[in-house]
């Protein structure tokens, strides 16, 4: 495996999103939580993926049950690579935030073609 793959974060997505990918995940712990605001249930969920490379990301999503009438609902999506492990100098970018899961997916595609 390239050095260039391991500084990307598209690998690490693709990995987490089990899609295919280079990448492995060696653990992941995942805490949900959820609240009312303004009479909607918003829930969170934080989940960090360790990889084999010693890199960690956390996936933020939270969303709400508004009704909504689009294919892809709005949502809150957020990458953070939060450790690098000795393996990898830099993963790039380091937090990508994204407004709904299709441009999330838009995204993987446009960069694991």
């Amino acid at each position: 495996m390239s050095a260039n793959v391991m500084d990307q974060l598209a690998p690490y997505v693709a990995a987490i999103l089990q899609q295919p990918s280079p990448l492995a995940i060696a653990d992941q712990n995942v805490e949900k939580t959820s609240w009312q605001d303004q009479g909607f249930v918003v829930t969170k969920e934080v989940a960090d993926y360790r990889f084999a490379n010693g890199v960690v990301v956390r996936r933020t999503v939270e969303q709400d049950d508004f009704p909504a009438e689009q294919a892809c609902a709005e949502c809150w999506i957020t990458y953070e690579v939060i450790h690098t492990g000795d393996a990898v100098a830099a993963v790039e970018p380091a937090r990508m935030v994204f407004p709904n899961a299709c441009r999330e997916s838009f995204w993987l595609a446009y960069h694991t073609a």
